[in-house]
């Protein structure tokens, strides 16, 4: 029999009120040991505040104001007491919780609630579409929570909302798996890395234990995390890292494309694992000749290029190419083509544990180039300092932005960013990071949010740890822009995963990254900046729309930027 939602609605309030991350992981330890193999995916996920994996695009469209009128009609009372409320907490979740607790209409016959049941209704409200569907959505919701004691509403409202709460955050959500079915956790993590659904990892971790984690591949059609790069500021220390040789290749400004090959159909995801094939078209028919392969998941990097110069276009041309409509005149006036520099799967064989040289002779095999649309990027491989350095200038001298390093045995860890592969670029320092307030503007900034409050992620907690204001690089335009933008996310309190001292105006949840450029990082009092350091005139650059929150850059990043940056100015007064 299904669990019962009451049961999975105790354990999130449970989570909600317990700071301590180990009792939190016991919490959900206790909870997958006491849920069946065929709940457990559901449990899984709605733990998470989410009816679908992170990776599936759908969305069950209910905003704020249908979700209050499925409230006021579950609990009898108008949309006047509805909206003083939510006033007052900024959480519908508890306003459902505090009204069914006096309500004044009892409901008869209510039916007890099952985790599956309560998933399947939500999973199945996407597909209500065309005339009269915003009333099947929101009777849907109101027949859970016709149906739902006070404590179960709350979850229910919170998860249509997305908005979980709880604290339950992927990394616990992997030590929880691994100690609930005794398996190792670099397994569950692994088998993460290639399902992007620890629901799914959890199952087959109940269902088939250490045995049924080692089976599981990249999957043709799921989008995989890519594999990242740290940053290096030196020749001589990335030699001394690599061992004295390693493969250098141009790196490229343009937005990062996993194409999936399967026969004649072809997928391209992003970074952020968003499935942008159908803004391609011309791309999508290139790939089905250029990759000579009959499955096979191939990592490139498409940029935009200038029909008259021949050079790379910026970053944002490429993005304006991800448009719905106007696909066909935007081919023709944004013309783009991938370049690719790694293979993670061919013919069904799973090439990510492979040494890097091989994968990289195995991807020249298997891509027949296709010009101005398709080809291998250019790479070197030396410890030679002055040939890196006359290639270095090859890359800039083709528009690009400077080097990407890879060691030569490396295997594809995908989502990880660790000294495997590393960025060398001839610029001031650049960071991504999560926008999470904003100030009101004064002067010529009156009317728009004139600052912006800015965060790095925590690794341990997985929040949000404040490092600057940042006003300056914003034009008149993006003024305007940014604060249309940014008032459809202001949140009526501040964000449980937002860790700051400092109060904005306004809070924003943490789903946009900019990346930012700065001349120096310093120190900061805890009381200023959480994340314990500030920047030194700070500046946006652009809006990283192919980054989600969850790849910024981290307190430890950041931390050992400022060492490195500690070292050479200590060389620099010596000399």
């Amino acid at each position: 029999m299904s669990l019962m939602f009451s049961k999975l609605a105790d354990y999130m309030e449970k989570l909600e009120k317990t700071p301590s991350y180990l009792e939190k992981t016991q919490l959900i330890v206790s909870l997958l040991k006491e849920t069946s193999p065929e709940d457990t995916n559901s449990v899984v996920l709605l733990l998470l505040g989410r009816v679908y994996p992170a990776y599936v695009s759908l969305e069950l469209g209910m905003g704020v104001q249908l979700v209050k009128r499925a409230v006021a009609s579950a609990t009898g009372y108008d949309m006047n007491v509805i909206d003083k409320e939510f006033a007052k907490t900024g959480d519908l979740g508890v306003v459902v919780q505090k009204l069914l607790e006096k309500k004044r209409q009892v409901t008869l016959f209510r039916k007890p609630l099952t985790v599956k049941r309560v998933h399947e209704i939500l999973a199945k409200i996407p597909e209500m579409t065309g005339a009269g569907s915003q009333d099947l959505r929101i009777n849907s919701v109101i027949g859970l929570l016709n149906d739902a004691d006070p404590l179960e509403a709350r979850f229910i409202v919170r998860t249509v909302l997305g908005e979980s709460r709880t604290g339950v955050a992927e990394g616990r959500l992997r030590d929880a798996i691994a100690e609930a079915f005794n398996v190792p956790p670099e397994l569950v993590e692994q088998a993460y890395t290639y399902l992007n659904d620890h629901g799914e990892v959890a199952k087959i971790a109940a269902e088939e234990g250490a045995k049924g984690l080692e089976k599981v591949g990249p999957i043709i059609g799921r989008p995989l995390n890519v594999m990242l790069a740290q940053r290096v500021d030196t020749i001589d220390e990335i030699l001394e890292r690599m061992g004295g040789k390693a493969a250098w290749e141009w790196k490229l400004d343009g937005m990062r494309i996993l194409v999936h090959k399967d026969n004649e159909k072809i997928k391209l995801f992003t970074r952020r694992q968003e499935d942008v094939t159908s803004s391609f078209p011309d791309l999508v028919e290139a790939q089905k000749t250029a990759i000579k392969a009959k499955t096979a998941i191939v990592d490139g990097e498409m940029i935009a290029t200038d029909s008259i110069t021949g050079k790379p276009m910026p970053f944002q041309e490429v993005l304006k190419r991800r448009r719905k409509y106007e696909i066909k005149e935007k081919i023709t006036e944004i013309p783009v083509s991938i370049q690719f520099f790694d293979i993670l799967l061919l013919n069904n064989k799973n090439l990510m544990g492979e040494p890097y040289l091989k994968r990289r002779q195995i991807l020249e095999n298997t891509i027949k180039p296709i010009p101005d649309k398709v080809s291998v990027v250019k790479q070197l491989v030396s410890g030679n300092k002055k040939e890196i350095e006359k290639f270095m200038k090859e890359s800039l001298k083709a528009g690009h932005e400077g080097l990407l390093v890879k060691e030569l045995n490396s295997v594809y860890r995908a989502g990880r960013r660790e000294f495997l592969w590393l960025k060398f670029k001839p610029e001031v320092e650049t960071i991504d990071v999560a926008v999470v307030g904003a100030w009101y503007g004064k002067g010529k900034r009156a009317g728009t949010f004139g600052s912006y409050l800015v965060a790095v992620r925590n690794e341990e907690d997985e929040k949000f740890y404040t490092i600057t204001k940042v006003g300056s690089g914003l034009t008149d335009e993006q003024l305007e822009e940014f604060t249309k933008m940014f008032k459809e996310i202001i949140a009526k309190t501040k964000p449980e995963e937002i860790v700051a001292e400092l109060e904005p105006n306004v809070w924003f949840k943490p789903n946009v990254v900019w990346e930012i450029v700065y001349e120096e990082i310093q120190p900061s009092p805890h009381e200023k900046h959480t994340s314990s350091f500030g920047l030194r005139f700070p500046r946006f650059v652009k809006i990283r729309e192919d980054k989600n929150v969850n790849q910024v850059n981290t307190v430890e990043e950041v931390r050992y930027l400022y060492e490195k940056q500690e070292k050479r100015k200590g060389k620099a007064m010596k000399n």
